[in-house]
């Protein structure tokens, strides 16, 4: 893997600062990641809402799968669609190129949201569930538990996943669109190179990533305790949770004539 620090320049080319790149990114989806976890834990407390219910009521909860995707999805789709096209934008901004974005979100959709609706839900389930158990462990009663049931989707432990969730899907679904973006540009020598924000809460092995710099067409290799990962980007679902939860690495994408800058 090549390292890049300065490219020639040209005529024609760019100049681009890799460190300004990472604030302007880091300060957009921040903006977005706020509206998104306050969201997602309106979800959630509307979600132990209807589950308390049901537990006063039946003694059990008959909340499927499928309505807590929903509720999910209702948040997280217009969210990934507000990302792909500001941040495709941006990109496209640099070139004074126009696009249409309802084809990059559908291939997200495909590549990685619906895996994420189905991983979300999946885990509000268990959630719920478990917070069930304890409370008929400790011979609680139905208003009791239903109590805590609320208590749980709406406290500090469904606010602190609602921040994840918030920080790594709107970081996946920027890399995402930026990369679609670059591609369909059809640059001709187009390389893109990893940034990490190298400060002390990257991990190491992104760390060492900072600078890589690849052909379009190639992975990276990230490697983390001895297991190398393929990504095409920071947040490519390959990557595992180990790479993608809480990631805040970008990607810049160079031509040749372009100059590498440390504003």
């Amino acid at each position: 893997m090549a390292r890049a620090n300065t490219i020639k320049v040209l005529r024609g080319g760019r100049k681009i600062s890799p460190r300004r790149e990472v604030i302007e990114q880091l300060r957009l989806r921040t903006s977005l990641e706020r509206k998104l976890s306050f969201n997602l834990m309106t979800q959630f407390a509307e979600i132990g809402n209807t589950a308390r219910t049901e537990f006063e009521a039946r003694g059990g909860i008959e909340i499927t799968g499928s309505f807590i995707e929903r509720r999910i999805r209702s948040v997280l789709e217009p969210h990934w669609r507000t990302v792909i096209e500001k941040f495709g934008t941006r990109v496209l901004s640099y070139r004074k190129q126009d696009s249409q974005f309802e084809t990059i979100i559908r291939q997200y959709l495909t590549v990685s949201g619906l895996q994420s609706i189905t991983n979300i839900s999946n885990t509000t389930r268990k959630l719920l569930l478990s917070t069930i158990i304890a409370g008929e462990a400790d011979a609680l009663g139905n208003a009791a538990i239903g109590q805590m049931i609320f208590d749980t989707m709406r406290g500090e432990v469904s606010k602190r996943r609602a921040m994840t969730i918030s920080r790594t899907e709107t970081h996946t679904a920027a890399s995402f669109a930026n990369d679609e973006v670059a591609r369909s540009m059809n640059l001709p020598d187009l390389q893109k190179q990893w940034v990490s924000v190298s400060d002390d809460r990257t991990r190491s092995f992104h760390a060492q990533m900072n600078g890589v710099t690849m052909p379009m067409d190639e992975d990276f290799i990230v490697p983390v305790n001895g297991i190398e990962y393929r990504m095409e980007r920071p947040g490519d679902p390959r990557g595992g949770a180990i790479n993608n939860i809480n990631c805040r690495c970008v990607l810049i994408y160079v031509e040749p004539d372009d100059e590498l800058v440390d504003v």
